[in-house]
Parts: structure tokens; sequence; C-alpha cells
């Protein structure tokens, strides 16, 4: 017969286990401890509504309208910077009298360190000096720093100090041997030297580099 007072125990540990089951049915494969939190609240304590998510999309065709104005003005002035810093023409008669000065002795300095220096080289750079504008006091000048150089380094700080880089590259490239290794290679020392930008130079060799 069976034993009541032990069944009774048992029943009453399954009717609790069941009950613990049932509650716990709701939660079944889930796993709280890695579920994200739930979305804070904006500092006013209110969810963002649908009108202030209409207003920022407004915004975007705005933002990217200034954007596409912004550009456009930066590269007109890009555009007027490059048209100022690069010469059209190489014209002697446009300068003061110190810079073109300068420039005659740069261009002797290159001629000396970028060719032969022979006769045909300087008669051909006096050649292009007259073609700029040169006057003979000018072409003068350049005779004697033939005769009686300055260092290198002096010069192209000069021209720097004088805002004369195009101008100087310029009668680099017309003074160097572009034949020669040496020439080409000068010709980019002086480019890199006087911190020209690459359109500046390419502009230049488009209209000097023989």
């Amino acid at each position: 017969m069976p034993d009541v007072a032990a069944a009774a125990p048992r029943s009453g540990f399954l009717a609790g286990l069941q009950r613990l089951l049932e509650r716990r049915a709701d939660h079944d494969g889930r796993a709280t401890a890695l579920e994200p939190p739930p979305p804070a609240a904006p500092p006013g304590g209110e969810a963002e509504s649908d009108g202030s998510r209409r207003e920022r999309r407004l915004r975007l065709p705005q933002e990217i309208l200034d954007r596409s104005l912004s550009g456009k003005v930066l590269d007109g002035w890009l555009q007027n910077r490059h048209q100022v810093l690069v010469p059209l023409t190489f014209r002697l008669g446009r300068l003061a009298a110190d810079d073109a000065a300068v420039l005659m002795r740069f261009t002797a300095a290159a001629l000396l360190n970028a060719s032969k220096a022979d006769e045909p080289a300087r008669r051909g750079v006096e050649r292009w000096l007259g073609e700029v504008g040169a006057a003979g006091d000018a072409v003068a000048q350049f005779r004697a720093a033939v005769e009686a150089p300055e260092p290198l380094s002096r010069l192209i700080a000069a021209v720097r100090e004088r805002d004369l880089a195009p101008y100087a590259y310029a009668a680099a490239v017309v003074a160097s041997d572009t034949r020669d290794p040496a020439g080409r290679l000068f010709a980019n020392f002086i480019a890199a030297r006087l911190a020209l930008p690459a359109d500046a130079v390419r502009s230049v060799d488009r209209r000097y580099r023989r």
C-alpha cells in the first residue's frame, strides 16, 4: 500500500515546480543581461518628435548648397591666385629697377650653373632678355654678373624676399640647357628652393622650356 505521508510532500513539490515554470514561460529563451538598454530620452525628457526629424531632414539640402557654394568660391580664389602667381608674359619693363637687377644677377648665376656658359649659350640668354624687354643697362648688368657671379644661395633668398619666384624660375628654365640632364635637374632644384606649386612649374615650362 503506498505511503500517503510520503506522497503528499512529493505532490506539493511538483505543484510548486509547475507554478514556477508557468511564471517563467513568457521569458523562455531570453538573456536579459545581453539585451540592449531601452533608448534614453533626450535631455528635455521627451523623445524626438516627428517634427524634429522632419526639420533635420529639411536642413540637409541647405547644408549641401552651402558646401557647394563654398567650394566654388574657393576654386575661383585659387584660380585667381594662380594667375597672379604665374605671369602670363615675362616683361622686365613692368618690374622695379631693383627687382630687374636681382633677376639679371640671378639669370647670370643660372646660366653658369645650368649650362656650359659658352658664347652661344650667353648670346641665347641675351637674345631672350631683349625679347622680354631688357634695356641696355639690364643686359650690361647681366654681363657683369656673368663675369663676377654672386652666391646662388644669396640670390635665391633675394628672389624669395621680393616675390619674384615665377620670374626667376622662368629665367632658370631659359638659361638651362634642357638637353643636358644637369640643366634639367638645376631647373627642378630652383623650383623646389623657390617652393613653386606644381601648377606654376608646369605653366612656366609650357611657356619657356625649350
